[in-house]
């Protein structure tokens, strides 16, 4: 199935650009779609998914591939965990965003998430495991969340080496419109907000990412393991970082306990 959505051909238009955000778990995603993308459109407008490995929609999201074509079509905010290339079976142009966050705090709070969440399926793992173990015996996201995702091997696509893996992730995370930094909260929610002429409605408690504890710190010891384990996602993480921070405006952090 996932050759077949790779297999559409693009449809571009001359009416303005379908915003697709590729959510990257544990990045503060969910309040950024559900506290600003969400209500600057119609519910009839926007379309949410959640697509497992099988590419089958979990969670009570939508499932758009059953969808007419004409109902794909209204469609202006697609949103949440996809292959790349779902857009194709949208007509008209679409434009990706997407947030990356540090791999290391990303991971430290997928495990948290783990622990916290009863029905992942790693969260038993976590609840009995250390960070470093869990991390080790490859729970959750924790190897190469970002590189896995963005080149679709998560969904089944195959690659011999994993630098075959980070190129296909490196080419299409290049054609992305705007990548922001999680970090920059503020700051990646304003420019996504001029880019698509959004109102930038405030952030809700409710939909924090509050899964790592507060004063949580690692040891020298764990963050090795982590960063063993992440490394291309730390060479995509501080690519794109350099590259956000080469056009930085003074913003409120009022937004950074969201990403916690």
């Amino acid at each position: 199935m996932l050759k077949d959505i790779l297999s559409l051909p693009s449809r571009g238009g001359n009416r303005r650009p379908r915003i697709v955000f590729f959510h990257l778990p544990r990045t503060g995603g969910t309040a950024l779609v559900k506290d600003v993308l969400f209500p600057n459109f119609r519910q009839s407008r926007w379309c949410h998914v959640n697509c497992g490995k099988d590419l089958k929609p979990v969670d009570d999201s939508h499932d758009p591939l059953a969808w007419s074509e004409a109902k794909r079509g209204r469609i202006r905010l697609l949103a949440g965990h996809m292959p790349f290339g779902l857009e194709r079976h949208f007509p008209g142009p679409s434009e990706y965003v997407t947030l990356l966050r540090d791999p290391i705090s990303r991971t430290v709070s997928d495990y948290y998430h783990c622990r916290e969440n009863s029905t992942n399926s790693a969260h038993a793992a976590a609840c009995s495991l250390s960070l470093t173990e869990f991390v080790e015996r490859g729970y959750g996201l924790t190897h190469n969340c970002y590189t896995s995702l963005l080149s679709n091997a998560v969904y089944g696509a195959e690659f011999q080496t994993g630098d075959e893996m980070l190129s296909a992730a490196r080419a299409n995370l290049a054609r992305f419109a705007l990548v922001g930094i999680t970090e920059m909260f503020d700051i990646s929610i304003v420019r996504i907000c001029e880019r698509y002429h959004l109102v930038r409605f405030p952030l809700t408690a409710s939909n924090r990412n509050d899964a790592t504890p507060e004063g949580n710190d690692i040891s020298s010891e764990e963050r090795a393991v982590i960063s063993r384990y992440n490394h291309y996602d730390q060479l995509l993480y501080e690519e794109y970082r350099t590259k956000f921070c080469t056009r930085v405006e003074p913003v409120s952090l009022s937004a950074q306990a969201m990403i916690s």
